[in-house]
């Protein structure tokens, strides 16, 4: 079969260019392959480096550029957010390099499934998030520059102003990674739906309900079809993007409680519509990584719809039976199919869990002002 260019095809070679992963196809094998080619080693050092180098100087030169109207407990704790930021694109870049064998079969099975069971469709999605991506991380990249180097750090060194530099470039690398998962999701949900067709023909064309052998046969097919998908999401998908996942988690809860603090303590003259387009634009990693979340949430629902398929096929007395009660018995627990390497469940719960960190990292901090507005007080007597 011929090759054509899939849909994921920018994504890989975006991740590439970038040093995140080195997977490419080989038109000679016509397969994807590992290129280990120098050109995305030496960028994905480059790029270690200078993170690592970024971390060193905020640390060392911690106290430079502090800026009174946000307070000490406000510009060290979003030092603090800069220094996580650089340290976690650190750990996300060195995870997905040393996990480039179990990527590579993530792309292979899901090119497998979109040649096979979706060749007739066509996937706008992941065309439609890369030009949202792109758009994202130039509004997010001009809205950085615009804020924090022509306002923010006028008076500071070129040095710190370079290293602030690190903090779009973390959104820049895990968008398109965390849209390169975005996509392989939506895959595999599409191919779950499509194997529920199946199930549904199958069973719609047995109109005695006892099954002849061939349509047996393909219903076992269409359910190890299932355990199969299942397991890439379980084992595959969520070892290589759930600790990505994780992170980014983690690592949103401390963005959007700095937003909310820098806007609640700086007084500025700008319009409130102004304010909160900019804090729009600032939380553009928070709503990737939601869109994430409900993806996931979807791969889920639409996993269980096959339980709730065969649950609704009459009993029979033949082998049909003990095919369907075994599936259903293994899948009786819903266990969760997508998860943030083991920590949570990728779902809607996982927004509660978001805003609950928020609540508390927020009290901690005005904790901390109180502290410090007291301490100014007794010092003033």
């Amino acid at each position: 079969m011929n090759f054509q260019p899939c849909e994921l095809c920018a994504y890989y070679r975006l991740c590439r260019y970038l040093g995140i992963f080195c997977i490419d196809y080989s038109p000679t094998k016509k397969k994807f392959r590992l290129r280990r080619s120098v050109f995305c080693y030496v960028v994905h050092f480059a790029l270690q480096a200078y993170l690592v180098g970024g971390m060193s100087v905020m640390v060392i030169y911690w106290r430079r550029c502090f800026k009174s109207e946000l307070t000490t407990t406000g510009n060290h704790f979003d030092r603090l957010v800069m220094v996580i930021a650089l340290g976690i694109l650190v750990v996300q870049n060195a995870w997905l390099i040393w996990l480039q064998a179990p990527h590579l079969r993530i792309v292979r099975q899901i090119e497998f499934y979109r040649r096979n069971q979706l060749a007739n469709f066509r996937l706008l999605l992941p065309k439609r998030l890369l030009w949202v991506i792109i758009a994202t991380n130039v509004l997010y990249m001009a809205n950085f520059i615009k804020t924090c180097i022509f306002e923010w750090l006028t008076d500071a060194s070129r040095l710190f102003v370079i290293t602030s530099l690190g903090f779009p470039l973390r959104y820049l690398v895990t968008s398109f990674t965390m849209g390169t998962y975005f996509c392989m999701v939506h895959i595999v949900r599409l191919v779950l739906d499509w194997n529920q067709s199946q199930i549904n023909a199958i069973i719609d064309k047995s109109a005695d309900l006892k099954m002849t052998s061939p349509n047996r046969l393909r219903l076992r097919v269409c359910l190890e079809m299932h355990d199969r998908l299942i397991l890439l999401c379980n084992d595959e998908i969520s070892l290589v993007y759930g600790f990505i996942a994780w992170l980014s988690w983690m690592f949103a809860s401390l963005d959007v409680t700095g937003v909310i603090y820098l806007t609640m303590v700086i007084q500025t003259n700008k319009s409130i519509i102004l304010k909160l387009i900019t804090n729009v634009v600032w939380l553009s990693p928070t709503f990737m990584t939601f869109a994430a979340s409900f993806m996931s949430n979807r791969v889920t629902i639409q996993a269980n719809k096959t339980a709730k398929i065969l649950t609704k096929v009459p009993r029979t007395g033949t082998g049909l039976d003990r095919m369907i009660e075994k599936f259903l018995l293994k899948n009786l627990r819903q266990q969760p199919i997508l998860t943030a390497y083991g920590f949570f469940a990728l779902d809607k719960s996982t927004l509660f869990k978001l805003f609950t960190a928020i609540f508390t990292y927020m009290v901690i901090l005005v904790q901390f002002k109180e502290m410090e507005n007291s301490t100014k007080s007794i010092n003033k007597f």
